[in-house]
């Protein structure tokens, strides 16, 4: 569900399926070739909160995610709304692990730089404790 009908809606969902397909050479095409991606919060494990750089940056963050989650990772974009210069997302993710589950919504935003993702903030809103998922 988008409530908006900015391109950059559409590349936002192609970016999320690229990421949940494992698709780096469409990534590479939806990314700036200097894209920075900031992790906070218990989106993902505590070793990749913070910055990370380009397509192998993000993959680091979302292959290590699915891979701790051996793949019980199931999202739901709630709400996207772009301009030409800035994005946001509202997103609901279940994961699960070891026989726990993480149940959080999440919030994105993005900018963009001649329609592809030049930085992207990824935080995440479960309560506080939360990291306990990841230990």
């Amino acid at each position: 569900m988008s409530s908006s009908n900015h391109p950059n809606v559409k590349v936002i969902e192609a970016m999320t399926a690229a990421a949940v397909n494992g698709d780096r050479d469409a990534l590479a095409k939806i990314f700036t070739d200097d894209m920075q991606f900031h992790v906070r919060g218990p989106f993902a494990p505590p070793t990749k909160v913070g910055d990370h750089d380009g397509v192998n940056g993000f993959f680091d963050v979302i292959g290590t995610i699915f891979e701790e989650c051996s793949g019980d990772v199931k999202l739901d974009t709630l709400l996207i709304s772009a301009d030409d210069t800035w994005a946001t997302e509202w997103e609901h993710a279940v994961l699960g692990r070891n026989g726990n589950t993480l149940d959080t919504n999440n919030v994105f935003a993005y900018r963009f730089n001649d329609g592809r993702i030049a930085e992207m903030w990824a935080v995440g809103t479960a309560p506080a404790g939360s990291e306990a998922f990841w230990a």
